[in-house]
């Protein structure tokens, strides 16, 4: 014990430096751990909202001919037939097929109109894209389908702006909804549909770029007795696992090129997005970004360990006898090294500890602030801070780095001291 009880008596020696400095570690602490929490949040906020809805799926819509070729000329337009969808079933690569049709006709409750015309889609759309209803509503049953009923489930947002008797919509405070729609009637067109169900809150989109809570949908088979030869807006692909997502895509679109007679290489015809490969950018730049966070907090913590080297060069300073006798009755320059060294990682851990749980309290307080129902928080995902194992490691090894480095140039000199040069000190 008594190596310990020296290095606390030189701490001690040096209590309104090493106060200081503990301080510094504890503010850099608190400021890599709390960035890279808060970037995790946002990162991990908008992987849910992209993962939802449509964020893992391949879609395919119709366009228009580029090329004269077999039954197309050029400029005439592919439309998409349900029957397209049994094709695509039958391939090894294809997990599920989903096709949607957007109802050309205003929706509207009594004097209020929405701006998002509904989508026809069949009950198995609801797994394909994460949709939840909220309690008291239900979702397109069998029934429904096969008795074309005019039934109608409609986005949290819609339903607000529906059917809230105040007029006061806020786009980015959302408020809530007063009363359950279910049973009410809307107009679809000219024809009167019935509310089965309302949305729960969903930051995510469908179809090429519609918010879900926005959205507003009727069972297909519906939507074809009123629309018998129109044609589907999009088939959404979900690949299997363990398959190639492009080359999902491009057989994709030669099945129903050649089902058409169309050209094969005419890549304007038939059109597929990959939604989980738009991803990636967005992805890589979470990343990138929780990576600047990092730096600049790690930027923090290398200024505190510089305060540490300065601590330390001090403490040898002032010890520069005490170690010469040391090495005169025995003492290895190891035995310095390792005295200082010590000495330093007392220190950055004592200021890491604390940073570590003033950053713990600080996530707590962030993720108890009551900000649901506002615009821009509902479209990021929801994102709270995460203080992740994985973080709290990376913390730990930067003050580690940090704290071995700030100590090793003071330690190396201190472990070069000779007795002679001990004396001349005096």
């Amino acid at each position: 014990m008594f190596p310990f009880r020296q290095i606390l008596q030189e701490m001690a020696a040096e209590k309104l430096r090493l106060g200081l400095t503990i301080l510094a570690i504890v503010w850099a602490t608190v400021s890599i751990a709390s960035m890279l929490a808060i970037g995790e949040g946002l990162r991990q906020g908008l992987i849910r909202t992209t993962s939802n809805g449509n964020g893992n799926l391949i879609m395919l819509t119709g366009g228009f001919a580029t090329q004269d070729y077999g039954n197309f000329s050029k400029g005439k337009q592919l439309k998409l037939k349900p029957d397209d969808v049994d094709v695509l079933r039958a391939l090894p690569a294809i997990e599920q097929v989903e096709p949607s049709a957007t109802w050309d006709a205003s929706v509207r409750y009594k004097d209020t109109p929405t701006w998002q015309q509904p989508l026809a889609v069949y009950p198995q759309y609801k797994d394909l894209t994460g949709l939840d209803i909220a309690a008291g509503g239900r979702w397109f049953n069998p029934l429904d389908m096969k008795e074309q009923r005019k039934v109608i489930v409609v986005g949290r947002s819609t339903a607000v702006r529906l059917f809230n008797e105040n007029d006061d919509f806020d786009w980015d405070n959302m408020p809530e909804l007063e009363s359950s729609p279910v049973g009410k009637q809307v107009k679809v067109g000219d024809e009167n549909f019935t509310v089965i169900g309302v949305l729960k809150a969903n930051s995510s989109n469908i179809e090429d770029g519609v918010p879900i809570d926005y959205a507003l949908f009727v069972p297909f088979t519906t939507w074809l007795r009123f629309n018998a030869n129109a044609s589907l807006g999009a088939i959404h692909i979900k690949p299997a696992d363990g398959f190639d997502r492009k080359k999902i895509a491009d057989t994709a679109k030669q099945v129903i090129a050649r089902k058409y007679g169309a050209s094969v290489q005419d890549e304007q015809l038939i059109q597929t997005q990959d939604m989980l490969l738009r991803q990636k950018t967005m992805r890589n730049f979470l990343i990138g970004l929780q990576g600047f966070l990092g730096i600049i907090g790690l930027i923090t913590l290398a200024v505190a360990g510089i305060g540490i080297a300065n601590v330390m060069y001090a403490t040898v300073k002032r010890a520069t006898r005490d170690i010469g006798v040391r090495m005169a009755v025995g003492a290895t320059p190891g035995d310095i090294k390792l005295h200082y060294m010590i000495q330093a990682c007392i220190t950055i851990s004592i200021g890491g500890l604390i940073g570590l749980g003033l950053t713990y309290s600080l996530v707590q307080l962030l993720q108890s602030i009551p900000i649901q129902g506002n615009g821009l928080y509902e479209y990021l995902g929801r994102p709270t801070p995460e203080l992740s194992f994985t973080i709290v490691g990376l913390v730990i090894l930067a003050l580690s780095i940090v704290g071995i480095a700030a100590a090793w140039f003071p330690a190396r000199h201190a472990a070069g001291i000779t007795p002679l040069e001990a004396l001349q000190s005096e």
